[in-house]
C-alpha cells in the first residue's frame, strides 16, 4: 500500500497503559479535530448540579424487615420507620414538573454512554466528496459500489488493528491494573469497616440513650398515675361533700316549711307572744315563698346560705311540744277535709247541671251571634245595592227629565198641537163659543198631522236605527255578563256554605234581592220578540 498512489496512510497511536481518564481526553480531542460523519443519537449524561436540584437523597438506610434480632435493634427500627414517613411526605411533597425533571434525569444518567474508542474516522469518511471526481472527472454512481467495498475493507481492518492494540496495551498493563484494583478495594473495604464501626457505635449510643429515655418516661407515667389517683380521690370527695350539703340543705328547707305551717297553725295569743323570734327568722315576711328565689340555686349559693345559718342560728320557738297535739291538728284538719268533700258531693249535680246550662247558653250566644251577623250582612248588601239602584234611577230620570222630556213637551210644536186640539175639543163640544169654521180647523188639524208625520219620519233615520242596535247590544252583553256573574255567585256560595258545614257552624242563608217572580219578569222581558229586528 505504500506504492499505491491512492493508498491512506493512518498513524494510530499505540496505548501502553490502560487509563480510563487518558483515553476519555483522546476520544475528545479526536471528536474536536474530526467532524461527525453521521449524527447518532447519544443521551448525554446530566450535569452535577442537575444531580443536585433535582435528584432525591439516597441515603436509604436498610429496610426494618432485613434486620436481625429486633430486641436489640429496637430504637433502630423506630428511627428507620420515622425516616420512611418522613421520605414518603418529601415524595409526596415534590410537584408533578419536579417528578418529571427526576425521573427524565434518572433515566438519561442510567441511558448515558460514553464515546466508543473504537470508532476510526478515515479519510473516506471526512471527505464527502472523495469519490465524485478521479484525475478531475465526476464518476457515475453506478462505480459508487466498488469504491464503497474498498471503504468497508478499510474501515475492518483500521478496526482489527485497534483491537489487536488493544488487547496488547491491556496484556502489558496487568500488573499495574491490578495493582490498582488492590488499591481501590483496600480503600474500600477499609471505608466500609470504619463505617461499619460508626454504625456500631451509633446503634448502641443510639439504644442506651432510648433506654434512658424509656426509664424516664416509665418514672413519669408512674407519677402522673400517682397524681390521677389522688385526683379522683380527691373529686370523689369533693363530690360526696357537695351531695351532702345539698341533701341537708333540702332536708332544711323543708324543715323550715314545715316549722312555718306549724307556726301559722299555732293560736295568735301565741304568735303575740313570739314575735321577736318571728321577726328573726322572717316567717311573716316572707310566708310560705320561702324556697321561691330568683337566683340560681347552684353549690355557691347553697354553701353561703348553710354558712350564714350556721353563724347566726336561732332556737326555734314551738308551739306544739308533743306529738298528740299534731295528731289532734290533723284530725281537725281531715274533718274539714271531710265536710269540704260531703259539700261538693251534695252540690256536684247542680254544679253540673249550671256547666251543661252554661255550655248550651254559650252555644246559643254563639248561633244567634252568628244569624245576627248575616242578618247584619245581608241588610248592608241590601243597602248598598239599593243606593246604587237609587243613584241609577235618579240619572235616568233627570236625563229622561232634560232629553226626551223636554223635547217632546216643551218644544213650540207640542205646544201648537195642544192649543189645536183644544180648539177642537172646544169647537166638537161647544163649551166655548168661538167664531171659527169648522172646515178652518180641519185643516189646520190636517195640516199640522202632516208636518208632525214627516218630522217622526225623519227621525225613523239610519243614524237612530244604528244608536238603538248598540243600544240593545249593549244591553244584551250587560245580562250575559249579569248571568255569569250569578253563576260564579252561586258556586261561591255553595263553597262557602259547606266550608261552614266542615267547621260545624249553620250556613250563610243569603236570600235574593229581588224576588223570585220580578227575577223571573226581568229575563223574560230581557229577551227580544221574535220579529225584532236589529
Amino acid at each position: 500500500m505504500d506504492k499505491d498512489p491512492h493508498s491512506v496512510i493512518i498513524n494510530v497511536s499505540k496505548q501502553r497503559r490502560f487509563s480510563v481518564e487518558e483515553k476519555k481526553e483522546k476520544i475528545r480531542n479526536f471528536s474536536a479535530v474530526t467532524p461527525k460523519r453521521t449524527h447518532n443519537r447519544v443521551v448525554s449524561k446530566p450535569s452535577e448540579a442537575t444531580l443536585k436540584v433535582y435528584a432525591i437523597p439516597e441515603n436509604k438506610p436498610l429496610p426494618v424487615f432485613q434486620l436481625k434480632n429486633d430486641s436489640t435493634f429496637l430504637s433502630y427500627k423506630f428511627y428507620s420507620k420515622i425516616q420512611d414517613y418522613h421520605r414518603h411526605r418529601k415524595q409526596l411533597a415534590i410537584p408533578i414538573q419536579n417528578k418529571h425533571k427526576i425521573l427524565s434525569t434518572d433515566y438519561r444518567q442510567r441511558l448515558h454512554v460514553d464515546f466508543s474508542t473504537e470508532k476510526i474516522k478515515t479519510i473516506l469518511d471526512i471527505d464527502e466528496d472523495f469519490y465524485k471526481c478521479i484525475n478531475g472527472r465526476i464518476f457515475k454512481h453506478e462505480q459508487g459500489a466498488q469504491y464503497k467495498s474498498l471503504k468497508i475493507n478499510f474501515n475492518e481492518k483500521l478496526h482489527i488493528k485497534q483491537q489487536v492494540g488493544h488487547i496488547r496495551d491491556c496484556a502489558l498493563n496487568i500488573e499495574l491494573n491490578q495493582k490498582k484494583e488492590l488499591e481501590i478495594y483496600n480503600n474500600a473495604l477499609r471505608q466500609v469497616t470504619d463505617q461499619a464501626k460508626y454504625f456500631d457505635q451509633f446503634i448502641s449510643e443510639d439504644y442506651r440513650k432510648s433506654m434512658i429515655l424509656l426509664e424516664q418516661g416509665d418514672k413519669l407515667i408512674a407519677e402522673v398515675d400517682k397524681i390521677k389517683t389522688e385526683l379522683q380521690n380527691l373529686a370523689g370527695e369533693t363530690f360526696f361533700i357537695t351531695s351532702k350539703l345539698i341533701g341537708l340543705d333540702y332536708r332544711y328547707g323543708l324543715l323550715q316549711k314545715y316549722g312555718r305551717f306549724l307556726y301559722y297553725l299555732s293560736p295568735p295569743s301565741w304568735r303575740a307572744g313570739n314575735r321577736d323570734f318571728a321577726r328573726s327568722v322572717e316567717i311573716e315576711a316572707k310566708g310560705f315563698d320561702l324556697g321561691v328565689s330568683s337566683e340560681e340555686d347552684t353549690f355557691t349559693v347553697i354553701y353561703e346560705k348553710l354558712r350564714k345559718e350556721c353563724l347566726k342560728f336561732v332556737k326555734p320557738a314551738l308551739y306544739f311540744t308533743e306529738p298528740k297535739h299534731l295528731m289532734d291538728v290533723f284530725e281537725r284538719i281531715e274533718q274539714q277535709q271531710l265536710n269540704h268533700f260531703t259539700h261538693v258531693s251534695h252540690f256536684s249535680p247542680y254544679t253540673k247541671m249550671l256547666n251543661e246550662s252554661i255550655k248550651r247558653l254559650e252555644d246559643n250566644v254563639a248561633e244567634e251571634s252568628v244569624l245576627v251577623s248575616e242578618t247584619i250582612t245581608y241588610f248592608k248588601e241590601l243597602v248598598e245595592f239599593s243606593e246604587q239602584r237609587c243613584l241609577f234611577l235618579e240619572q235616568k230620570f233627570f236625563k229622561i227629565l232634560h232629553g226626551l222630556f223636554y223635547e217632546s213637551v216643551g218644544t213650540k210644536d207640542v205646544l201648537k198641537l195642544f192649543f189645536h186640539l183644544e180648539f177642537c175639543y172646544e169647537k166638537v163640544y161647544a163649551e166655548k163659543p168661538i167664531n171659527k169654521d169648522m172646515i178652518a180647523v180641519a185643516e189646520s188639524l190636517e195640516a199640522f198631522y202632516l208636518d208632525y208625520s214627516k218630522r217622526l219620519d225623519a227621525l225613523r233615520s239610519e243614524a237612530v236605527d244604528r244608536a238603538v242596535n248598540i243600544c240593545l247590544e249593549t244591553e244584551r252583553s250587560q245580562a250575559r255578563n249579569a248571568i255569569k256573574a250569578a253563576k260564579e255567585l252561586r258556586l261561591f256560595n255553595q263553597l262557602e256554605r259547606n266550608l261552614l258545614r266542615a267547621h260545624g257552624l249553620p250556613p250563610k242563608i243569603t236570600p235574593p234581592v229581588l224576588p223570585i217572580t220580578q227575577i223571573k219578569q226581568a229575563k223574560k222581558s230581557s229577551k227580544p220578540g221574535p220579529n225584532f229586528k236589529e
